[in-house]
């Protein structure tokens, strides 16, 4: 399957459902796709859109778009860039650099314990940043959606009413 843009808001203009709930499934994925949450986001959205009557189809469509092997990385060094600058001296590239000599110094049980504190800092860091980058992003994303759908939704119904008025269109 080829994706391209074309490709892809044809996807959009083909979703069922409110321009709301739609809209809701949309934020819901802004907000999963940017918070570096990787191996957990087909849960958190199923987990989120389900009861919040969304659209779990359009929180994955948009948590894909927003999170692919192409943006991981800018993803995931905003959040730290965001994460490291809320919590400063977490995880700064001279705490690492201080770990890893001290990793060389001591022994193996030693070593994995450093790797787990430094581990525990990094996820801590990520998480916010990520967080604190993807609430604001998808409550602009909400009603910015909210309005595409909704001209989607006007496009279909002034569509139809062209096809039942034409007499060439028949029964």
């Amino acid at each position: 399957m080829k994706l391209s843009i074309p490709s892809l808001l044809r996807a959009f203009k083909q979703m069922q459902g409110t321009p709301t709930a739609l809209a809701r499934g949309a934020a819901v994925g802004v907000f999963v796709g940017i918070a570096p949450l990787m191996p957990l986001k087909s849960l958190l959205i199923v987990a989120v859109t389900v009861p919040a009557r969304s659209s779990t189809a359009a929180a994955l469509l948009v948590c894909t778009l927003l999170c692919n092997p192409i943006t991981y990385i800018p993803l995931y060094y905003l959040a730290w860039l965001t994460g490291n600058f809320l919590l400063p001296g977490r995880l700064g590239w001279a705490s690492l650099r201080a770990t890893v000599d001290q990793m060389q110094q001591v022994g193996l049980v030693e070593a994995f314990r450093l790797a787990c504190a430094v581990g525990l800092d990094a996820g801590m860091v990520l998480l916010v940043g990520g967080c604190v980058l993807a609430l604001p992003l998808a409550a602009i994303s909400y009603p910015l959606a909210v309005r595409f759908f909704r001209r989607m939704e006007r496009t279909r119904y002034d569509k139809h009413l062209l096809r039942t008025h034409d007499p060439k269109a028949g029964p």
